[in-house]
């Protein structure tokens, strides 16, 4: 059964010994039979249809290549934009960071519709899910689109950033309008597989700060601390003065404790008799 996301470790995607479902003979020629280039036509053309039948065959772990290769290759998109129909149909191995997720098609795009226009087929249902990529962090031109046999939008949607990775055929060059009016054309591909993967460079150097990093400033921030209260206790013979200070506590302490000697015995010296020891009180006050 066809699983659409599935999150697993790295070992076990370059260990996979499956092989992506080829695509047969007849489904090449009508792939490349029902697929315009740079038009504004997407899921119009059959072609599409003859890549999410493949994709449906996909197992969720399917990250390998044609012909029973272990992982499919990075695409070269200056390639592709080349020479499409020399990559159409070819399985890649996606890397990137999620720009949006959503379904197509949808009305509030613009489109007006929210249907596929051959939707008869329950193996891809009326809508597919799209995830827009950026294959290369601050370049707009990087940007791609891979769409995924999702009939019932079940798929897990990553956070947007997120650093993702996918296996798909490439599909065609969708050329459409962009946010600022001008044509953009993006190259299309149809996934039988994804996941997300952990970034290292976001997560060390983007928006949050690792542990390390947590750990590194703390330690600065203590021993910062502990020379700054140095050097307050040793400005100007701050030091020796505290020196002082305790020296003439101690002083102090030891001069009380001398008095405390020095003053009336203790009762115990006094005789029982009350009136006698009342008398002898008397006596050692008037000595004073």
């Amino acid at each position: 059964m066809y699983k659409p996301l599935a999150v697993i470790p790295l070992l076990f995607i370059t260990l996979s010994a499956f092989a992506a479902p080829e695509l047969s003979d007849a489904d090449r020629q009508r792939l490349a039979d029902g697929t315009t280039d740079k038009d504004t036509q997407l899921d119009q053309q059959p072609g599409l249809y003859v890549l999410l039948q493949n994709a449906q065959t996909w197992q969720g772990d399917d990250f390998s290549g044609d012909a029973g290769a272990k992982v499919a290759p990075e695409p070269d998109y200056e390639f592709i934009r080349s020479n499409p129909d020399k990559a159409r149909g070819n399985v890649y191995l996606i890397e990137g960071w999620l720009a949006q997720a959503d379904r197509y098609p949808n009305p509030d795009a613009g489109l007006g519709r929210e249907k596929l226009y051959n939707q008869i087929d329950p193996a891809w249902g009326e809508q597919v899910t799209r995830w827009t990529i950026a294959t290369a962090r601050g370049d707009a031109s990087s940007t791609i689109i891979v769409l995924f046999n999702d009939p019932r939008g079940q798929m897990s949607k990553p956070a947007k950033d997120a650093k993702v990775r996918v296996a798909a055929r490439f599909y065609k060059l969708w050329t459409i309008k962009a946010a600022n009016g001008k044509p953009f054309t993006y190259a299309v591909f149809v996934g039988g597989a994804a996941e997300t993967v952990p970034d290292a460079a976001s997560s060390s150097t983007g928006g949050g700060t690792s542990n390390t990093s947590i750990m590194l400033l703390a330690l600065v921030a203590i021993l910062g601390a502990f020379f700054v209260i140095r050097y307050l206790l040793n400005r100007g013979g701050g030091g020796t003065q505290m020196s002082e200070r305790l020296e003439a506590i101690r002083r102090e302490r030891e001069r009380y404790e001398a008095e405390e000697q020095e003053m009336e015995p203790d009762d115990q010296d006094l005789p029982d008799d009350p009136a006698a020891a009342l008398d002898t009180l008397r006596d050692r006050h008037e000595e004073k």
